[in-house]
């Protein structure tokens, strides 16, 4: 029950105007759990830039100053990847257009309400 939640709710997450698609990946392994969108490639997306996180992760004394990474944002020439931790071990990438009009404020509600799923698992 808990699992089709968790895919209801990021398939929503999903269909989030300029959102082009979303994944939740596990940080350590890259592997990921559930993703949905309008992108075929969104899997292979998010096991990639799972890397990103861990380089960060691995660098992270030097960024000590600047307090815990609450989200990277990668911009390419055609496209975005924002990763955002949600819940213990996990983030949520998604995947924009460059010129997005996605309301950030409201997608990071978002991502704790579905932080909060990720935990009850």
């Amino acid at each position: 029950m808990k699992q089709m939640q968790l895919r209801q709710a990021l398939d929503a997450m999903a269909q989030t105007p300029g959102v082009d698609g979303c994944a939740l990946v596990e940080i350590e392994t890259g592997m990921v759990w559930h993703h949905a969108g309008s992108i075929d490639d969104v899997q292979t997306f998010a096991e990639a830039a799972s890397d990103y996180w861990r380089l960060h992760k691995r660098l992270s004394p030097q960024f000590e100053k600047l307090g815990d990474l609450r989200a990277s944002i990668m911009v390419h020439t055609q496209g975005r990847l924002t990763m955002l931790p949600c819940g213990k071990g996990i983030l949520l990438l998604a995947l924009t257009r460059r010129q997005s009009t996605t309301d950030w404020a409201q997608w990071q509600k978002e991502t704790r309400k579905l932080a909060l799923l990720v935990e009850d698992l």
